[in-house]
């Protein structure tokens, strides 16, 4: 979380570069990133100049990024993305920070699996 306050959508963009960075640093090829603010995808899928100060950030995100490695913006509706929810959840609960791979705690076991079938 960042030192000051801001809309839905900058908490979103703010979380799209932590995960452009984590990737980064994990060195990933390839990132598909979800988010249920169609603002923001629409906005990263976009070409067009956006000259307000959250399409100034964007842009300078996504040209800090771009030979770093392939990565894709997709709408997911908050309804399927029970997964991450959940993860959010227990994170929050449990004042964790870690990064973590794919050795997800228990509780989100049967919640990630769930998902992934359907």
């Amino acid at each position: 979380v960042r030192e000051h306050h801001a809309g839905v959508e900058w908490a979103e963009l703010v979380a799209v570069i932590e995960g452009l960075e984590l990737a980064r640093e994990k060195s990933w090829l390839k990132l598909d990133l979800e988010s249920d603010c169609a603002n923001l995808v629409n906005r990263l899928k976009r070409t067009r100049v956006d000259y307000s100060t959250y399409g100034y950030h964007i842009r300078q995100l996504l040209h800090s990024f771009d030979l770093c490695f392939n990565f894709n913006f997709v709408l997911a509706p908050r309804c399927c993305n029970k997964a991450v929810d959940r993860l959010c959840n227990w994170t929050l609960k449990n004042n964790c920070s870690k990064v973590f791979d794919m050795d997800y705690p228990i509780v989100i076991h049967d919640v990630i699996l769930k998902e992934a079938i359907n």
